[in-house]
């Protein structure tokens, strides 16, 4: 009895797993990938958050911007924010930065960069630029929730069009999901 009901809700569960499964865009220029191998047809698609906005982003976020890793990362927080000359941005929203980030993180959410934020200027202050010269900013981490979160990438562009140095910005594209999936430690904002 208990073997039949088993085999009965694997069926079920197997019958309603493609119903269940939400297929989304891939990129917001990208619904599937198809490419030919050994003379068969194979294709990616993508089940998971909505695109957009849950759009895998791009390696590279901007011309001159160097995407890092984690031990970059952990570089980083020992040569620049350890010595007050840097800051590691997360660009998500305040309510999950509280519950969890990476440690040594400030929490400047993607919209605060964005041009049309009548405080832009204050914020670019606060990174150490002083009426437009960015001689003193501070060099910068910037990350977002993962591969598929928008705001780093967002955050990047915007810093760039206000004038900020590609030198001086780095793009850490795996974010909290990566940095949480390699077991590193990470702590509740503040």
């Amino acid at each position: 009895m208990f073997k039949g009901l088993c085999l009965t809700a694997v069926a079920a569960i197997a019958v309603a797993a493609p119903v269940c499964a939400q297929n989304t865009r891939i990129s917001e220029d990208r619904d599937s990938f198809r490419f030919t191998l050994n003379g068969a047809s194979v294709s990616i698609e993508r089940n998971g958050p909505a695109c957009p906005p849950s759009c895998l982003q791009p390696m590279q976020a901007a011309t001159g911007v160097a995407t890092i890793g984690e031990l970059e990362l952990m570089d980083f927080l020992d040569l620049f924010v350890s010595s007050g000359q840097g800051l590691l941005l997360d660009t998500r929203l305040p309510d999950v930065y509280a519950a969890e980030t990476i440690p040594g993180a400030v929490n400047v959410p993607a919209a605060t960069l964005r041009p049309d934020n009548q405080y832009r200027d204050d914020l670019l202050n606060a990174l150490g630029v002083s009426a437009g010269d960015f001689s003193g900013a501070y060099d910068l981490v910037i990350f977002a929730g993962g591969p598929d979160a928008p705001g780093a990438a967002t955050a990047v562009r915007d810093l760039l069009d206000a004038g900020y140095p590609a030198s001086k910005l780095k793009y850490y594209r795996g974010g909290l999901q990566a940095w949480t999936t390699a077991g590193l430690s990470t702590a509740s904002g503040q």
